[in-house]
């Protein structure tokens, strides 16, 4: 496990993305004006990837031809496994597209529609839909990334860890992932003293209520060999590390965020224990307290994410 920087060297692909980092570096708040400016960041068209409700995507900047296909960001979106795709990805997806990478905007089914693991099983979906016409789409099927924020990290980091998830996808990047939510409000009550513990506690519950839902199990303690605690045990993403067949993995945090970091922490180490390299889960924890995508303004943060898929999208 590494809490640093991840760099390596940089091809024709990793130049195109660095050439975002900089970008994102130059101004890691976007103007409201911008954000506004339209609702999709290009000539985004929807797809259903699947015959329900919530099985869709928009795939943005897709058609430009390269040698060997474009590399890909498989954007997950979050808001406690409930809301749908958020408006405030687009100046990011923008930038990405503009950068020559192609964005796949997922959206997956909701805690209400459906039960845990329906969430993991879409992105399964999504993912073979992309695979099957990466060549239509000027993708190559083997740049593909994961990009999730907070419950759509936990899903992300799900399908990195489903199976040989490295055969999937070239790289996770989970910002805020509550990867064990079960567990998730019992470490914020077990540090007492800490600076804005309360109101971070509140929302924790929220999110513990959401996962409960999602689960299916109202109750948040089931013994182990019960329906819920499969479950539970299943949505926990260092219950199905395997080692080198994973996804490598870039988890990241504010250190005062109410969703603790711990889980990633124990992720790190139960791939390492099971043969995945040093570097193939880089947890970084940063100061303060912003979530999910809000991270990606802090300079630090956007210039590890683009140095890191960079990294593992080059030719």
């Amino acid at each position: 496990m590494r809490t640093g920087l991840v760099r390596g060297a940089v091809g024709p692909a990793g130049a195109v993305l660095l050439c975002l980092a900089l970008l994102l570096c130059a101004a890691p708040v976007l103007p409201a004006a911008e954000a506004r400016r339209s609702s999709s960041p290009g000539d985004g068209r929807a797809h259903a990837y699947g015959p329900r409700e919530r099985q869709r995507l928009v795939v943005h900047g897709a058609g430009a031809r390269a040698p060997g296909g474009r590399p890909a960001v498989v954007l997950l979106h979050g808001g406690y496994w409930y809301q749908g795709r958020s408006r405030g990805w687009v100046p990011w997806m923008r930038h990405f597209v503009e950068a020559g990478t192609v964005v796949f905007d997922v959206d997956y089914r909701s805690n209400a529609a459906a039960a845990w693991p329906a969430q993991r099983n879409d992105i399964l979906r999504a993912l073979r839909w992309i695979r099957a016409r990466a060549g239509r789409l000027g993708v190559d099927p083997e740049r593909l990334v994961l990009l999730g924020s907070s419950a759509g990290g936990q899903v992300a980091a799900a399908v990195g860890t489903y199976g040989a998830g490295r055969e999937r996808v070239a790289g996770v990047v989970a910002l805020s992932p509550p990867l064990d939510p079960l567990r998730t409000q019992g470490e914020l009550r077990a540090a007492p003293g800490v600076p804005g513990r309360e109101p971070r506690l509140r929302k924790t519950e929220h999110l513990r209520a959401n996962a409960a839902r999602l689960a299916g199990c109202p109750s948040l303690r089931a013994a182990p060999g019960t329906r819920c605690g499969r479950v539970w045990r299943d949505m926990a993403a260092a219950r199905h590390a395997s080692g080198a067949d994973d996804a490598p993995m870039l988890l990241v945090h504010a250190r005062r965020d109410f969703v603790p970091f711990g889980p990633s922490l124990r992720l790190a180490r139960a791939q390492r224990a099971r043969g995945m390299p040093a570097d193939g889960v880089t947890v970084l924890t940063v100061p303060g307290a912003a979530h999910g995508g809000v991270l990606l303004r802090l300079p630090r943060v956007a210039r590890a994410v683009l140095d890191w898929t960079a990294a593992r999208t080059r030719e």
